[in-house]
């Protein structure tokens, strides 16, 4: 993961790495961006140190792109797990938020020579704080991607 200014290049390595446990998110709690190794969860952190700091509290975006099989649903669930460690929030609220991006991609998935479950759909995703920081909710808007594509509903 190399750090690009505030954005991360992260690469799929198609296989589960020891870097997402709940002891590497406590590495990257209240420090600033660019001070420790690039990690997914230090541009979590810095986001979410933007939504909560000062008198300048501000939404925040972070934009998760790449091609089939890239990893994106991946770096959204390690966000959202990121978040909620943090916030100290409801496990289940979380687990709702990734269901409900599991139930959209049932609607809308194909298959692809590098994806056996690639999504025809872009996806954004609000997630919604309450006074205290705590994720309380999201909202989950999907868009279609490459509409020219769809000619007719597999049998």
């Amino acid at each position: 993961f190399p750090f690009c200014g505030s954005v991360l290049v992260a690469v799929n390595p198609y296989k589960r790495l020891p870097y997402f446990e709940k002891e590497d998110m406590k590495k990257y709690i209240g420090r600033r961006l660019g001070i420790d190794p690039p990690h997914i969860f230090a541009i979590a952190e810095a986001a979410y140190d933007n939504i909560r700091s000062g008198d300048e509290q501000q939404s925040q975006s972070i934009l998760i792109s790449g091609e089939s099989g890239a990893g994106k649903t991946e770096c959204t669930r390690f966000i959202l797990h990121y978040l909620a460690n943090v916030t100290h929030s409801p496990t289940w609220v979380v687990s709702q938020i990734l269901e409900a991006g599991v139930v959209l991609e049932a609607f809308g998935n194909a298959k692809t020579v590098r994806n056996t479950n690639s999504s025809r759909f872009g996806k954004y995703l609000q997630v919604c704080f309450d006074k205290n920081f705590r994720i309380v909710g999201a909202r989950l808007e999907d868009y279609l991607l490459e509409q020219s594509r769809i000619t007719r509903q597999a049998p």
